[in-house]
């Protein structure tokens, strides 16, 4: 079981992570499903892709346990498994000719902010809470959050989210021009979803074209920047400072 929901509204394709025990933590499955559902999207005929999570989460990171289980066979292991699926993600997020919004409804934490940030547009509940909380666990955004963050919010926030991994409300994100709208909760796919149909009225191929121009001055550098993450985040997922920070989960 893969814990992502497929749904079709129209010209638009919902996926919703749907893991709501585990506050929708990103596993290699799922996240090897959330890769494979975007790239088949346009070829399947949706124009939009609206991006959420189960309550009580829109995603809380990375599954530490999986995590950890994966860190312990070493650094090959997780390159091969982890970061080889994980980058497939956001280049498929980041190439894939239609737009890719994510309605945030709830806390958006780590790898869930990495996944909202690298969308092409955020709606957030007034609930939702933002933080790469990386640092915490003693890892480096490693599905280049720095890269995303830095391009948004510019490089003092930036730094402020990636090297203290402060929790900031939806509100604050909204003032950083982190997410474009913050609606009530429990409307946040409701508006996502409002969105992308304005989105698929509009010509596709311009749309298209559009979204690549934007990509080419937002993703400059994010092969380089995705290449020298998966030998650092190897090195600190097998090193002794991720261990202590996770034992907590393991035990």
């Amino acid at each position: 079981m893969t814990g992502l929901l497929v749904e079709r509204e129209d010209d638009v394709l919902v996926l919703t992570l749907d893991r709501p025990e585990r506050r929708n933590a990103l596993t290699v499955g799922l996240v090897a499903a959330l890769a494979e559902a975007v790239a088949t999207a346009p070829g399947a005929g949706a124009r939009a892709v609206v991006l959420t999570g189960a309550p009580p989460a829109f995603c809380a990171g990375g599954d530490l346990t999986e995590l950890s289980a994966i860190a312990a066979q070493g650094a090959m292991a997780v390159g091969e498994t982890i970061y080889t699926r994980f980058h497939d993600l956001v280049r498929t997020i980041t190439t894939t000719a239609v737009p890719v919004i994510a309605a945030v409804n709830g806390p958006a934490l780590g790898a869930g902010l990495d996944l909202a940030a690298v969308c092409d547009l955020r709606i957030a509940g007034a609930g939702a809470t933002f933080a790469s909380s990386w640092i915490g666990v003693g890892l480096v955004p490693g599905m280049g959050g720095a890269l995303w963050l830095t391009r948004l919010l510019g490089g003092a926030r930036a730094a402020e989210m990636v090297l203290t991994g402060r929790r900031i409300d939806a509100a604050t994100a909204e003032l950083w021009n982190l997410v474009n709208e913050v609606v009530p909760d429990g409307a946040e796919r409701t508006c996502a979803t409002a969105w992308a149909r304005e989105l698929t009225a509009l010509p596709p191929v311009a749309l298209a074209r559009s979204k690549q121009a934007l990509r080419r001055a937002l993703a400059q550098g994010a092969d380089t920047e995705l290449a020298a993450l998966g030998s650092i985040q190897a090195s600190l997922l097998t090193g002794p400072e991720f261990d202590e920070r996770t034992a907590r989960f393991r035990n």
